[in-house]
């Protein structure tokens, strides 16, 4: 026969009150370590509903990171697709940083043209090289994604297609895991904040302990 325990945890407001009556350096210490445990829940459904693309790019790219406000006493938590920091070179963007299109999957796109006849991966990607195949066909090297061009003739745009809400499954990733883990996630925030609670003033009493020996 089992027996079944219902712990009440602290409500989400609760638990901001307790942090505000310790010190802000501990405060912002635990509460950012508690919320950094808590995003794995999100982090990890992302990483799952997020598409394999040609490149992969997009999924390498799902992030997680925290960090803490000492002077507010406050940590917080995100999780989303990380891009090459502003002003990156092209051959120093990293293939973990390049969800710089995240956007167009989560919001969708209208129909896209080019301004001149030309369209091609050099300014995103880097330079590539054009080479003739045996049987005469023009190619680029790299292949296609991570190297193409594409052309129109003299006056003419090149069109550029457009891109649905969420691609091909139309479930835009960061819309559909927040759907899908909010009441998880906010569960997750309430342990693991009450529990980090309990450890800032376990930290807190042993360094007035410390103190008092001296």
């Amino acid at each position: 026969m089992g027996v079944e325990v219902d712990i009440e945890l602290p409500t989400l407001k609760e638990l901001k009150v307790a942090f505000k009556s310790l010190p802000s350096n501990i405060a912002a210490k635990h509460m950012t370590a508690a919320l950094g445990r808590a995003i794995n829940v999100p982090y990890k459904r992302l990483k799952k509903n997020t598409p394999r693309g040609p490149t992969g790019n997009l999924k390498k790219a799902v992030k997680k990171k925290t960090k803490k406000y000492v002077r507010d006493g406050a940590g917080v938590a995100l999780v989303g697709f990380a891009k090459p920091p502003r002003g990156t070179a092209v051959e120093d963007r990293k293939d973990n940083e390049l969800g710089y299109h995240a956007h167009f999957l989560e919001k969708g796109t209208k129909k896209r043209q080019t301004k001149g006849r030309l369209a091609s991966s050099f300014k995103a990607r880097g330079p590539f090289s054009i080479v003739r195949r045996k049987n005469g066909k023009l190619v680029t090297k790299p292949k296609p994604p991570k190297g193409f061009i594409k052309g129109t003739s003299s006056g003419q745009q090149v069109d550029l297609g457009s891109m649905p809400v969420g691609g091909k499954s139309g479930k835009p990733p960061l819309q559909t895991t927040f759907s899908e883990v909010k009441s998880e996630l906010s569960r997750e925030m309430q342990l693991q904040l009450a529990a980090s609670v309990e450890k800032a003033i376990m930290e807190l009493a042993g360094k007035f302990r410390t103190t008092g020996r001296k």
